[in-house]
């Protein structure tokens, strides 16, 4: 289906331009190119950094405003959708910020440092009417969700257990770049960080309502706060599991995260390394499914947008964005 433009492109404002940030502008820009998004503001304590992310600009559009305040900038000027990008223990007051001023949401992960602070900030954006996205990318990878229809259509009889391994390799240089990354507080270490992303995903594949939960988090090759690596285990309702491991003890030059599904008919596997991605859809005694599964899935988002999607496919937050726009336009949740 072809998206409808808007009558006017929704205004963007870009809070934290760090590294965090260059997907969201990389999508943004996408979208600002068809006349849906206009990258209108700035906020980061660092010019520079403010700077940069102008450049990524077309010539001839107007720059973004910038400041290095928000208060500030959302005093003086509005805002469709407001992105969150700055570091975690931040992400919620923020947030609030941009949503008393009228913004939807693009929030990074974590959404909040606690579950209560969390669920607030999604009851408000309710009441508000607001559309609130968390950045929990791999769900916009083309062929998850369909993999996700797939799955709970039945085919494969009901899920019985799962894995998820988060390799995400990171040198201690890493940790020292700014005094909050490895701490507990302010980003929670190889769980919070590295693995969130895999964990939501299987956990939103498998449907997963944890009643109990075990771990091990132990700091071996890093100096930190926090955990460098964690092992552990989800109860779920109905007598399933979801096992994890996650470390950013590997090869910083070589990332990957797999994912292993057991279903009372079949097994799915799905692997990132290196940039390549896999999926396999196994029935037991059949024919794998997956490399049909994700043409078909890229198939229908090229008819969708349009063969400039192509060099998009490797960006998940774009279709982040579209399915933002699209939940705007229907009202309804993300």
């Amino acid at each position: 289906m072809t998206r409808k433009r808007p009558a006017r492109p929704l205004e963007v404002l870009l809070v934290g331009c760090g590294r965090a940030s260059h997907a969201h502008v990389r999508a943004i820009r996408y979208f600002e190119k068809k006349g849906f998004l206009t990258l209108s503001g700035l906020v980061d304590r660092d010019t520079k950094a403010m700077e940069a992310v102008i450049r990524t600009g077309r010539r001839g559009i107007q720059a973004p405003f910038m400041s290095t305040d928000l208060d500030d900038m959302l005093a003086n000027k509005s805002f469709d959708i407001a992105v969150i990008a700055t570091p975690p223990v931040t992400h919620a007051p923020l947030a609030h910020k941009a949503l008393e001023a009228g913004a939807h949401l693009v929030v990074e992960k974590p959404l909040a440092m606690d579950a209560a602070e969390a669920e607030g900030l999604v009851a408000r954006a309710r009441e508000l009417g607001r559309v609130l996205v968390m950045g929990f990318k791999y769900r916009y990878i083309p062929g998850v969700s369909e993999l996700k229809d797939f799955i709970a259509g039945g085919a494969l009889g009901a899920v019985v257990y799962g894995t998820v391994t988060t390799r995400w390799g990171h040198d201690q240089a890493y940790y020292d770049q700014a005094a909050w990354f490895g701490s507990w507080k302010a980003e929670g270490g190889a769980l919070m960080n590295q693995s969130i992303h895999a964990l939501d995903l299987m956990a939103w594949l498998m449907d997963a309502e944890p009643v109990a939960a075990t771990a091990v988090l132990a700091r071996q090759c890093h100096e930190m706060e926090a955990a460098d690596l964690v092992s552990g285990t989800l109860e779920l309702r109905d007598n399933r599991y979801l096992l994890l491991e996650g470390t950013t003890n590997t090869d910083p030059d070589r990332h990957e995260a797999s994912f292993f599904l057991r279903l009372e008919k079949g097994t799915v596997r799905a692997s990132f390394a290196s940039g390549k991605q896999s999926v396999s859809v196994l029935p037991d005694g059949g024919k794998d499914l997956g490399r049909k599964l994700l043409l078909k899935a890229a198939w229908n988002r090229l008819k969708g947008e349009g063969p400039g999607l192509i060099r998009e496919l490797g960006n998940p937050f774009t279709f982040l964005y579209a399915d933002l726009l699209d939940a705007i336009r229907e009202e309804r949740p993300p």
